[in-house]
């Protein structure tokens, strides 16, 4: 092995498939090239602070881990997460553009996985970022910033984390899910019109492969804060659009199950709070209806199709309704993009809504196999049920050496 392999490969290569959803941030994160991915998730609360707000956490010796945590790019700072809803006012920007607040995300989940790795700082970062259709264009004015702030160095509730940020790639939100089903499907991909509809917090997107050729790509602010927005503008009783319980209320409501919807209500006594929840039945059907036929009504205007595949963390609270629309048009429905989460996966048990980001990450990693020249020799990213998986990033070297993987950097 020449000088140059061996320095290679003690370069310690960190990958971020990032989702910057508006109910979460999430992303997948992997030490390439041999590293087992793992998933990564921060309530997607941000606000912009000062030093001085930084320092009085610091000296309230404030634990920052998972779900929240502290930075300071440049002159600018920035909490994210749970305490900067807590004690910063601090909202998930619903409205602002998904970019706007990038940058501090994309780093906040760098922190993450640096932690999780258990290590301050990688030498190289490989990031892919998905955008609605509408923002792809901001991509790379976001690798600019990246680049220079991991050059400078960002501090961190850990100390100062700095990178060489070798690739950053901006993709539409679904395009993972999409290649995963041409794979699926194979030359069929290329005789059929494809749409895909993504139906997440913040808004509502549409894409269509039409035989095989990318055609259209479309959003829309029909996300779930849409209905959300509807439903406490309809109560009028003091309700917030920004209460977390709210959204998996109107989940469990709709499956019939009225329990969570009752603690919501601010009344105090019991026969008020039984009005509210009155109320709240009499409201939520004619919203949810609402949405479907806006949303329905949208998607109808745009193609002709053979085949939707339907997906995002939306899709379970209209599924019924979606699936009389399109059973009663003739178009085969193909929820998730049959995309199947492995189990070792899916450790914080998100399910379907790392579906986007897992088959996004796929892509990503083969994109980085062919530029890097990596042969995998067909061994699959996340190990069998049979195999041990470490989520903590701590993988003893001889269990790399068993499973057909090289030893690793000491700590991976």
């Amino acid at each position: 092995m020449t000088e140059k392999q061996n320095k290679s490969k003690n370069v310690l290569k960190l990958v971020l498939t990032c989702d910057l959803g508006g109910s979460q941030t999430k992303a997948i994160a992997q030490i390439y090239p041999d590293g087992i991915p793992i998933v990564l998730a921060m309530s997607p609360e941000v606000a912009d602070v000062s030093k001085g707000s930084i320092e009085r956490l610091i000296q309230q010796n404030q634990v920052f881990q998972g779900n929240t945590t502290w930075l300071g790019i440049g002159e600018k700072y920035y909490i994210l997460g749970t305490l900067a809803k807590t004690m910063f006012a601090g909202t998930a920007a619903i409205r602002d553009l998904k970019y706007q607040y990038a940058l501090p995300k994309i780093v906040g989940m760098l922190w993450l996985a640096c932690r999780k790795f258990n290590f301050d700082s990688p030498n190289e970062v490989f990031v892919k970022l998905l955008l609605p259709p509408g923002e792809l264009n901001d991509g790379e004015y976001l690798a600019q910033e990246l680049k220079q702030v991991l050059k400078t160095g960002i501090f961190t509730p850990t100390g100062k984390l700095k990178a060489k940020l070798r690739n950053f790639d901006v993709s539409v939100e679904g395009s993972g899910i999409m290649a995963y089903r041409r794979r699926s499907i194979q030359d069929k991909y290329f005789q059929k019109n494809i749409g895909m509809l993504m139906l997440g917090y913040r808004n509502a997107s549409f894409y269509l492969s039409a035989k095989g050729n990318p055609s259209l790509a479309e959003s829309t602010q029909l996300g779930m804060n849409w209905l959300l927005e509807q439903f406490v503008e309809r109560t009028a009783v003091g309700l917030s659009k920004y209460d977390s319980r709210l959204i998996w209320a109107l989940l469990a409501a709709g499956k019939g199950d009225f329990d969570d919807l009752r603690a919501l209500s601010r009344k105090t006594t019991e026969s008020g709070i039984e009005l509210d929840l009155k109320l709240f039945q009499k409201v939520l059907p004619d919203v949810r209806d609402e949405y479907c036929l806006a949303l329905l009504r949208w998607i109808r205007n745009i193609a002709d199709l053979d085949e939707i595949v339907i997906c995002g963390g939306t899709t379970e609270f209209v599924r019924q309704e979606l699936t009389e629309h399109f059973e009663n048009e003739g178009i085969p429905i193909v929820w998730n993009g049959n995309v199947s989460i492995p189990k070792k996966l899916d450790t914080l048990d998100l399910g379907d809504r790392v579906t986007d980001v897992w088959t996004s990450h796929i892509s990503h990693i083969k994109m980085l196999d062919k530029n890097l020249g990596h042969d995998r020799q067909g061994k699959t990213l996340v190990p069998t049920d049979n195999q041990p998986t470490y989520y903590n990033g701590k993988v003893p070297e001889e269990v790399w050496i068993q499973q057909g993987f090289m030893p690793m950097h000491e700590g991976v």
